[in-house]
């Protein structure tokens, strides 16, 4: 594999919490950003899919934030998750992001979806 700018086969590979592998150009740093952030919210999602294993309700909040320089995830007004995100999401983040939430809540049959509130970001 080379890099597209540099033409350097000098390679990060990053390992994300849920075994996802995403890679960066060590001597420009293509990438480097996109790989970070992506590792971050494979943190996040595992984290959802903990606590959903653990939730004892018929109603589910989820919301993701995304503050200046934190990322968080809220779960019925608790705070679940918290993580140092110095990121900016795309509406293509946002929209991935709310589509796997939506995908792992659905994955647990004992959630009614129609008693499910998702928001990434307002």
């Amino acid at each position: 594999m080379t890099c597209n700018y540099c033409n350097s086969d000098n390679f990060k590979y990053l390992t994300s919490s849920t075994n996802s592998t995403y890679t960066y150009c060590r001597d420009c740093n293509t990438n480097f950003d996109i790989a970070y952030k992506n590792v971050i919210i494979d943190s996040m999602l595992k984290k959802l899919l903990e606590t959903l294993k653990c939730v004892k309700t018929d109603y589910l909040k989820i919301e993701v934030k995304k503050d200046y320089n934190t990322i968080g995830l809220i779960i019925n007004n608790i705070n679940v998750f918290e993580m140092d995100f110095k990121y900016e999401f795309s509406k293509k983040d946002i929209y991935y992001i709310e589509n796997v939430i939506f995908e792992l809540v659905q994955d647990f049959y004992d959630f009614d979806l129609s008693k499910v509130d998702i928001i990434v970001c307002e």
